[in-house]
């Protein structure tokens, strides 16, 4: 098995143990508990994600230089969501599902937010497309 297919399914996994961890959390009965619940099932599903990613990564076709960028961008995109997760149930930041009219609770939570998700969502839908890419061919 290649490093990276290897190291896309332990970072999967470990995603899986840390969302489990996360679990702990919510059964503890931690302060705004349905944000902990969305943090847990979303590093859950996207241990998952990393995890089916390391399964087609043989099939994936691109040279070297891209390759490494799909693989890299995937796993920035993965871990920064699940801390961005975490942040935002940590200082209880509303949401548009959670609370709709609600305001964060200090000044800096949105700029945080804002930074972490600029750097989120480009990775992730980078990697995607950089592995679409390299499925076609």
């Amino acid at each position: 098995m290649d490093a990276e297919r290897r190291m896309l399914f332990r970072q999967g996994t470990l995603l899986l143990l840390v969302s489990a961890l996360i679990g702990i959390v919510v059964a503890a009965q931690a302060p705004h508990p349905q944000k902990w619940m969305a943090a847990h099932v979303s590093g859950l599903m996207t241990g998952i994600l990393v995890i089916a990613f390391g399964a087609l990564w043989p099939e994936v076709r691109l040279e070297p230089g891209p390759r490494r960028w799909a693989y890299r961008l995937g796993l920035i995109g993965a871990w920064g969501g699940v801390i961005q997760a975490v942040f935002v149930a940590v200082v209880n930041l509303p949401g548009p599902a959670t609370n709709p009219t609600g305001q964060p609770g200090a000044p800096w939570h949105l700029p945080v937010l804002f930074a972490m998700l600029a750097v989120i969502v480009p990775s992730t839908l980078g990697s995607f497309f950089l592995v679409w890419k390299g499925l076609r061919h």
